[in-house]
C-alpha cells in the first residue's frame, strides 16, 4: 500500500468557456488557481495527465456513440449531453478521462489520488446524458482491470443527481459496487445502483452525515472493496441553483473527511473526481470543491 501522500491531477484542456451555460466549465481553471494560492498546496507538483486513447474510450463506449462524438454532431446518441459538440468540448472530456485514469495508477503508490475535473457519471455506453460524454469513472474501473483482475471497486457517489451511468454500466458486474446518495426527485430517470439512498429535498447536515454513515457501514458488511472512486459533487449545497438538498459548505467538507476516514479505515486507496457544483454564487463552488482537495490532503 502506498503512502498517505495525495496526488493533484489537472490539465490545462478540462478548462471550458460556455457562456450563459448553468454548466460552469471554467471552475476547474478557477481550483487551479485556488489550490496555487493556498499556502499549504501552492508548493505542491500537480501532475499532467496525458489524453485517453480510443482504446481506453472503448473499453466502455460503442464505436457507433464514438463515431457521432467524434464526427461532432448532434444525434440521437450525443445530444442529451446539453452539451456544445466540437474539438474542444471533446478533447476537455478526453483529458478528463485521461486525469482519472491516471490518479487510478497513482492509486499504487498514493492512498489518495485526486482529479480536479471528471465524475461525468451520467454517461451511457451509448449515448451522452446530463453535461457528460464520457464515463471517466467507469473507463478507468474498466482499464485498472485488465491489470488488476480480482480489483474489487467501489464508487461512492455524492452528487446530487444519481450516478446512473455507472449504475447501468456495472449492474451486472458483481466485483464493482455502486452507491448513490442523492435528491430522490430530481433528474436522471433512475438506474438501480447496489445501494441508492435516495433523499428528501431540505435535508440538513446532521441528517445527511447519519444516513452518510450509517450507508458507508452498510457497505463494510456488504462489498469487500480494494479501491474507492468517490465521486464528490459540489451541489448537495444549501445554494446550489438545481437542488434542495441544503448541507452547509462546512456539512460537505466532514461529508469529505468521512469518506476519507472510512478509506484509510479500510486501508485501500482512494480515487477522487469533481463531478458537479452549481451553486448560485460561483466562487462557493470553487471553495468546495477546494474543501474536498484539503479534506483529502489534511494530515
Amino acid at each position: 500500500m502506498a503512502s498517505n501522500a495525495l496526488a493533484l491531477i489537472y490539465h490545462s484542456s478540462y478548462n471550458l468557456e460556455l457562456p450563459g451555460h448553468v454548466f460552469p466549465a471554467h471552475k476547474y481553471s478557477n481550483l487551479y488557481n485556488r489550490v496555487k494560492r493556498d499556502p499549504v498546496f501552492a508548493s505542491w507538483d500537480i501532475l499532467l495527465p496525458k489524453k485517453a486513447d480510443d482504446a481506453d474510450l472503448e473499453l466502455v463506449h460503442t464505436k457507433e456513440y464514438l463515431d457521432d462524438l467524434f464526427s461532432y454532431e448532434h444525434t440521437t446518441r450525443t445530444m442529451y449531453s446539453e452539451l456544445p459538440l466540437n474539438r474542444s468540448i471533446v478533447e476537455s472530456f478526453m483529458y478528463g478521462v485521461g486525469g482519472t485514469i491516471y490518479a487510478s495508477v497513482l492509486s499504487d503508490k498514493h492512498q489518495f489520488a485526486f482529479n480536479m475535473g471528471g465524475g461525468y457519471h451520467h454517461s451511457f455506453p451509448d449515448r451522452a446524458e446530463g453535461f457528460c460524454y464520457l464515463n471517466d469513472v467507469a473507463i478507468a474501473i474498466r482499464k485498472q482491470k485488465e491489470s488488476k483482475p480480482n480489483l474489487n471497486a467501489l464508487i461512492i457517489d455524492l452528487d446530487l443527481h444519481q450516478g446512473n451511468g455507472n449504475s447501468y454500466i456495472f449492474q451486472y458486474d458483481d466485483k464493482v459496487f455502486t452507491f448513490s446518495m442523492h435528491q430522490g426527485n430530481l433528474y436522471p430517470k433512475k438506474e438501480i445502483s447496489n445501494l441508492d439512498v435516495n433523499l428528501e429535498a431540505n435535508i440538513k447536515d446532521d441528517q445527511y452525515l447519519s444516513i452518510l454513515n450509517t450507508s458507508l457501514n452498510q457497505i463494510r458488511k456488504d462489498f469487500d472493496a480494494n479501491i474507492i472512486y468517490y465521486v464528490a459533487g459540489a451541489d448537495p449545497y444549501e445554494d446550489d441553483s438545481l437542488g434542495e438538498l441544503k448541507v452547509s459548505m462546512k456539512g460537505l467538507k466532514e461529508r469529505d473527511l468521512m469518506v476519507k476516514k472510512f478509506a484509510e479505515s479500510l486501508n485501500i486507496p482512494c480515487v477522487v473526481t469533481l463531478a458537479g457544483g452549481y451553486a448560485r454564487d460561483f466562487r462557493d463552488t470553487v471553495e468546495i470543491h477546494f474543501n474536498t482537495i484539503a479534506a483529502f490532503g489534511e494530515k
